[in-house]
């Protein structure tokens, strides 16, 4: 970790090097804006006290769907659209399995009226008053994520038009990025955005978290040292800036037409 000033310039000029001119990039592009969005959706919470660390899957994820609703074939279909996209950009292993007890990642799709029992039954906590979609990780003292529990109620929302971006949102926040912030935008971290699906933003945020050089258990200034070289080469290799139009490939797109 480099904490003297020498450091600090170090990083800067490593990032400056690989860099287009400052105006050409879109806020959301800047590597100062980036690295702040991954402190704030990655090492604090939603709900509940921050956890201060990154939080990330070392193990492989496996996804027991539990349909408690009709319609089961077509919510599927949108869950593994998203999972798909979630694997080509994380480069982790995420299947899914006929059981409760091969999985490690359980998706309940319920109603509305079920909700704050269920969650209470699944999750051990009185469910947030103003949550619509929720979902919870659970790790161990180094960070790494165990096991994790999303739970949609469908009626309410579709009702709302936001079933695709409860699928979206809470699948991708499970994988380590827990936290929603007016601060982070365009994002589907973002509860203020218009975004149901993936931004380009969302794309980089997913590389930074599942390179292998970032650690669960960093804390903040272990994660803005980790991440500095790396996004330097994200910038290098085009990513950052192909970010928006890369996502757009995503199956999920293809599926709404978008």
């Amino acid at each position: 970790m480099l904490r003297t000033w020498a450091g600090r310039a170090y990083l800067a000029l490593l990032l400056c090097a690989t860099l287009p001119p400052a105006q050409a990039l879109e806020h959301w592009q800047q590597p100062a804006y980036i690295l702040d969005s991954l402190i704030e959706i990655g090492l604090r919470n939603e709900y509940g006290r921050d956890a201060g660390h990154l939080r990330k899957w070392q193990q492989p994820i496996r996804i027991w769907i539990d349909h408690q609703v009709p319609e089961a074939a077509l919510h599927r279909r949108l869950i593994e659209a998203h999972v798909a996209q979630l694997r080509s950009l994380t480069g982790h292993s995420i299947r899914f399995v006929d059981t409760p007890d091969a999985a490690n990642l359980r998706v309940v799709l319920t109603r509305q009226q079920r909700l704050p029992g269920l969650w209470r039954k699944l999750a051990g906590e009185t469910m947030p008053a103003d949550a619509l979609c929720l979902g919870r990780i659970w790790s161990n003292a180094t960070g790494e994520i165990r096991r994790a529990l999303v739970v949609i109620p469908v009626d309410s929302a579709s009702q709302r038009g936001r079933l695709v971006s409860c699928i979206v949102e809470e699948l991708t926040q499970v994988l380590g990025l827990p936290n929603d912030s007016d601060l982070v935008y365009p994002s589907v971290f973002n509860d203020r955005s218009t975004d149901q699906l993936l931004s380009g933003l969302d794309l980089v945020l997913l590389r930074l978290l599942y390179d292998p050089r970032l650690h669960a258990g960093m804390d903040r200034a272990q994660v803005r040292a980790a991440a500095t070289p790396v996004l330097a080469e994200l910038v290098r290799r085009g990513v950052v800036s192909s970010a928006a139009r890369e996502v757009r490939k995503g199956e999920l797109y293809r599926l709404l037409g978008q």
